[in-house]
């Protein structure tokens, strides 16, 4: 098998997950025992350099190195995701997902939208845990009005995997809608997204339609 240290630039797309880890360490050997032991390259982005040089023996350069060039990787995929109009939960997906969807803890992000459902910006909410954030309907409006928005959606993630929405983010959907149209804001959706890509909207799913039944 050829040394991957010795492979073409050329040839570098054909190359293993493997493989380019060691060629970026200038030394092979190294990537097998990491992605055996951690399953993938989602759970190698997870962790700090200094627990990669605890656990694998590398330096901290090393780590580092590693850790710089799956940002890279990953904000090459953000940039790709960005979208200039919200039409429909299917936009709203495309913002989120590379964004939220690898989180480990819940975030609430905005989405401020003008008065054609152009993109206007985006700003975060709230942080949370592996389960649950903190919200206020304060906070969602006062992003909204800062952002000089006349719509907006909000997102937010679900470590868990499960897209449904608790009984909690329906009522604070619910909520925020209609202090939006006290004081001009459109709510346009609440979109939920996971890792694997599975997502559920407010408008699409009908959450208040559900909540009702229940």
């Amino acid at each position: 098998m050829a040394d991957p240290l010795e492979t073409p630039p050329t040839d570098i797309q054909q190359l293993s997950t493997a493989s380019l880890i060691d060629l970026l360490l200038g030394r092979p050997g190294v990537a097998a025992h990491l992605l055996e032991s951690l399953g993938n390259l989602a759970s190698l982005a997870r962790l700090s350099p200094l627990a990669l040089t605890e656990r694998f023996a590398l330096t901290h350069e090393e780590a580092t190195r590693i850790l710089a060039a799956l940002q890279l990787g990953h904000r090459r995929f953000v940039e790709a995701a960005d979208v200039t109009s919200i039409a429909s939960c299917l936009d709203v997906v495309t913002w989120a997902q590379p964004r939220l969807g690898h989180l480990v803890h819940e975030e609430m992000h905005l989405l401020a939208l003008s008065g054609q459902s152009h993109f206007r910006g985006a700003r975060m909410i709230a942080r949370g845990g592996l389960h649950a954030l903190a919200v206020r309907t304060s906070d969602i409006l006062r992003a909204g009005l800062e952002l000089a928005a006349s719509g907006f959606a909000l997102i937010h993630n679900h470590p868990s995997g499960n897209p449904d929405p608790s009984a909690e983010d329906i009522e604070l959907t619910l909520r925020v809608k209609e202090a939006g149209d006290q004081v001009g804001l459109l709510f346009v959706d609440h979109v939920i997204v996971t890792a694997s890509g599975r997502f559920s909207s407010f408008v699409a799913n009908q959450w208040a339609t559900e909540s009702a039944q229940k």
